[in-house]
């Protein structure tokens, strides 16, 4: 299969499986929306907390377990990220207020952490001619774990009363998780030394080149924490007053105060080091992985988010099912299987960056057209122009992370835990307009 080893083949095809899993556990909420609502009594608004909730921890999750997979090696880390994810399915299937659902769907957001974690595996086990092929297989069977979810897991519920379907099959996503966790523990291997040479914590700190790429590194980390300052707004009553002023006002001087020190970390770690002195073979641009990070922000986040509310305006736009809205909202997500490798490959045989700007062009282009779907548009020509946005989304985030593992492979987590946060702050921003 594409020149690869046997080993590489076994440990890419145990890393997408954990990573499938992951994805169907996190978006195991979005084809039971109108469920929730009919049989729990949720409101279109909490609704959308709980869409938000969902991918608000994954901005904070993914740079632990960025940094947490560069130190004790992504077999270990994966493995716990699977039995955790497991966990907050079982939490998630027996809540029965929105305080419960609240708190299950900001634990459930960790899981989408585990991107992270196989972006690291890969890139150790195969060299940078294979990298963008093998990161796109990757990723694109790990993301199709959101189409399985929509497509899937509605037959399940339908074999029980409303208010005990949609337990079981969410349960049942997590039954899925746990049992990987043991396989993979047993069966994966970590191929490089672990690194011990930084701490494990919510910072994105790294070594950098120059004096500009510590300024550079420092604005990037604003984004991250104005998304989660975002979120807390949101829930100190726009639209829901869930949080008092007081707890707001607390929740978002912590944040400030965490990115004080984070920035402080940076310039502790990086200023008292003449640039001069940073060795010939740990050089390198900041720029690339704060550009990517931005890039994937729109790619990936903007997916996250269509992803999350598509079954759902396709069940009250159309009048569909939930099961049917759920088979066709997977359209969305469904072609990750060809289109992430695709991205991939095509960034190997093309040039990266040329294949990236044309890629996110074609996305740009492509929502604009998907504003205006309405009731008067036919179901297939909806569903059409959706998998043509798809196409283009899901190659982009092939093209982008074919790119990551090749900037410095020794901060490789680091670096995929910075982008695939900034994905998250992609979906956080475009779910926030949304509701």
């Amino acid at each position: 299969m594409f020149g690869f080893s046997g080993k590489q083949q076994g440990i890419l095809r145990l890393t997408w499986i954990a990573f499938f899993l992951t994805f169907v556990a996190w978006f195991n909420m979005a084809p039971f929306n109108t469920t929730l609502m009919a049989a729990r009594g949720l409101s279109r608004q909490q609704i959308d907390i709980l869409m938000i909730c969902n991918v608000a921890l994954t901005i904070p999750a993914r740079i632990v377990i960025g940094s947490l997979v560069d130190r004790h090696g992504p077999r270990t880390v994966f493995s716990f990220l699977l039995a955790f994810s497991a966990l907050s399915c079982f939490l998630f299937s027996l809540s029965n207020d929105f305080g419960e659902f609240l708190f299950s769907r900001l634990m459930m957001g960790v899981a989408g952490s585990g991107f992270v974690v196989g972006i690291k595996m890969i890139a150790e086990w195969f060299p940078p001619e294979k990298m963008g092929t093998a990161q796109g297989i990757y990723a694109g069977w790990g993301n199709f774990g959101a189409a399985a979810a929509a497509f899937s897991l509605p037959p399940i519920a339908l074999l029980f009363p409303q208010d005990v379907g949609w337990r079981v099959a969410t349960a049942f996503s997590g039954l899925l998780c746990l049992i990987w966790a043991f396989v993979y523990f047993k069966f994966a291997r970590d191929l490089t030394e672990k690194s011990k040479d930084f701490e494990i914590g919510l910072s994105v700190s790294m070594e950098v080149s120059s004096r500009s790429d510590l300024v550079l590194q420092i604005l990037t980390l604003f984004p991250l924490y104005g998304a989660l300052l975002a979120f807390v707004w949101k829930l100190s009553g726009h639209p829901l007053p869930l949080l008092t002023s007081a707890w707001a006002l607390l929740l978002m001087g912590a944040l400030v105060a965490v990115y004080a020190y984070n920035a402080y970390q940076c310039v502790q770690l990086d200023l008292p080091r003449p640039p001069e002195d940073v060795p010939e073979e740990k050089k390198y641009e900041y720029r690339r992985i704060a550009i990517l990070s931005l890039v994937y922000a729109l790619t990936f986040g903007s997916e996250l988010a269509v992803v999350s509310m598509f079954p759902q305006f396709l069940e009250s736009t159309f009048g569909l099912s939930v099961a049917a809205a759920g088979a066709l909202g997977s359209s969305f997500a469904f072609l990750n299987l060809v289109t992430r490798p695709s991205g991939g490959w095509l960034s190997d045989r093309f040039g990266r960056r040329r294949t990236l700007i044309v890629l996110v062009l074609g996305s740009c282009v492509s929502y604009g057209f998907m504003g205006g779907i309405g009731p008067e548009w036919p179901v297939w020509g909806a569903i059409g122009l959706a998998m043509t946005c798809s196409v283009f989304l899901q190659a982009g985030n092939g093209a982008c992370f074919s790119m990551v593992p090749l900037i410095r492979k020794d901060l490789t987590g680091k670096m995929a835990g910075l982008a695939g946060a900034y994905g998250n702050v992609g979906a956080v921003c475009f779910l926030t307009a949304l509701s």
